[in-house]
């Protein structure tokens, strides 16, 4: 399976749930590398879906991408220090080809601020907030998550008024219509709610993962 699995990854355009298929069997040997990419992969599964795509498939799916990025970050932060200066460098190349959403530095910021580490949390979703306004077409949706996170981290630290208008920007954000079903990946890691456009319609009520 491994090997098939690695025929798949040196396809120029493998079929995306054949790359689902691939990223899972690679997360069973290197899941230190594989996990955040099956996340992606995963999430672009999802928005490959026609809205007729029965909710609890799209659902579980969904809950798998948050799940794997929630472990990967959680075991990162356990093993090593230096956790942010690592994601924050992968996460600067590919703002280069905007390749997709950094929900493995947002994952990250999570896992930090569950280990107490508040600054850590605070600077790694900072830095979200900086490559979503640095790519050349500004997903609303994804800044709209980054900002709200941003903001609650700063109310739980008595900062309101350094919140008040990244809350405002994000909630204007996430009310735009057709927002990706992939967005819920970023809700079910930090709570925030869907977006109030057709996303929210055909998602249902976004529930938050939980890794024990």
């Amino acid at each position: 399976m491994v090997t098939w699995a690695r025929v798949v990854l040196l396809q120029d355009r493998p079929r995306r749930y054949e790359l689902v298929q691939a990223y899972r069997i690679m997360t069973t040997v290197r899941p230190d590398v594989y996990r955040p990419r099956l996340a992606r992969a995963l999430g672009d599964l999802v928005d490959g879906f026609t809205p007729a795509a029965p909710a609890d498939a799209v659902e579980g799916l969904l809950d798998e991408a948050a799940t794997a990025l929630l472990t990967w970050a959680r075991d990162l932060i356990g093993a090593r220090t230096d956790v942010f200066t690592e994601v924050v460098t992968r996460q600067r190349r590919r703002r280069v080809v905007d390749d997709g959403p950094g929900w493995d530095l947002l994952a990250v910021a999570v896992a930090l601020e569950a280990a107490g580490r508040a600054d850590a949390a605070l600077a790694a979703v900072e830095e979200l907030i900086a490559v979503e306004r640095a790519r050349r077409v500004v997903p609303r949706g994804r800044l709209g998550i980054a900002l709200l996170h941003c903001a609650g981290l700063l109310e739980r630290r008595e900062r309101s008024r350094a919140a008040a208008p990244l809350r405002a920007e994000g909630q204007r954000l996430l009310a735009a219509p057709g927002q990706p079903r992939s967005n819920a990946i970023a809700a079910k890691l930090t709570g925030a709610p869907p977006s109030a456009g057709k996303a929210k319609r055909t998602q249902g009520q976004v529930r938050p993962v939980q890794v024990r």
